[in-house]
């Protein structure tokens, strides 16, 4: 069974946001948000945690990270916030 945090992106980091729309013509800010949630985050889970898990929802506002296992999703929320919205079959 998986399970989801829901981690909603602080304002001080929309300026990372807006630097990849700058320096990516036609990058919309959502396009943006993904590539910077997966570099921020997504760095850091593979490095601390695990390698099972997915990004979902990504926009400028939040982001959900769905892991394969409750103990994988309980490290993160403990070191990084956020919420645990659903448990997904």
């Amino acid at each position: 069974m998986a399970t989801i945090i829901r981690v909603k992106i602080a304002n001080g980091h929309k300026p990372q946001v807006d630097a990849i729309v700058e320096a990516n013509p036609g990058t919309t800010p959502d396009q943006a948000a993904q590539q910077w949630v997966a570099r921020r985050y997504g760095d850091w889970i593979t490095a601390n945690i695990t390698e099972a898990f997915s990004f979902k929802s990504v926009s400028v506002a939040q982001f959900d990270v769905m892991f394969s296992s409750r103990e994988h999703a309980g490290v993160f929320q403990a070191a990084i916030g956020g919420q645990e919205v659903t448990d997904a079959a």
